[in-house]
């Protein structure tokens, strides 16, 4: 699916709250990249505002500690995936790992080989993952693997970045092309369609 043939709409509303959106049972891809980066071995570098710049294979990353989340993405293009389950290393984990400069605000996460960029305060990369797995499997190419940075539950996909190369910690915003595409930098999910979700989940309604 490229992004030049969507168009942004609003979130309906229903008695002052956003509609939970369409349910979808896989995530659709979506990116502008005619076709997913190679690279053999695949490393992860993270440098900027840190005490220690690190480089990474995906075994290095591995042996830092993974974990699962269970996770609903949203798209802001109006659909929504419940109970995604994604394997990976906190973000945090890195970050303390480096030793984060007090002056750092915020963290740039870039992909190899692609503009794809996205920019988020620290508190909220330290709630991200760093994914290598998708429902229990190697994370497929076309949902960004081998390596993906996951935002929190409470980001919209975009803010999201596949086929992740390079993490800077920064002391400004410094917005990627889809946050600027969208026009949405903070790219924060309402806070209705995120209480409408667990709502369901306690009644039984999601899975």
């Amino acid at each position: 699916m490229n992004v030049q043939s969507i168009r942004k709409v609003p979130l309906p509303v229903e008695n002052g709250r956003p509609r939970v959106q369409r349910l979808v049972d896989e995530l659709p891809p979506l990116h502008i990249e005619l076709e997913p980066p190679v690279r053999n071995p695949w490393t992860l570098t993270i440098d900027g505002l840190v005490k220690w710049s690190l480089e990474l294979t995906l075994d290095g990353l591995r042996s830092m500690g993974t974990t699962v989340q269970v996770n609903d993405f949203h798209c802001v293009w109006g659909w929504s995936r419940p109970g995604t389950r994604w394997t990976g290393v906190p973000t945090g984990v890195l970050l303390d790992a480096a030793e984060v400069d007090p002056r750092a605000t915020h963290v740039r996460f870039e992909a190899v080989d692609s503009p794809y960029a996205s920019c988020v305060p620290i508190e909220q990369a330290r709630d991200g993952l760093l994914a290598i797995g998708l429902e229990l499997k190697p994370l497929p190419a076309v949902n960004g693997g081998p390596l993906r940075w996951l935002q929190p539950h409470y980001l919209w996909g975009y803010k999201g970045v596949k086929w992740l190369g390079s993490i800077e910690v920064i002391d400004s915003v410094q917005a990627g092309p889809w946050e600027t595409r969208v026009g949405d930098i903070e790219g924060r999910v309402p806070d209705g369609l995120v209480d409408r979700f667990s709502d369901l989940r306690e009644r039984g309604g999601l899975q």
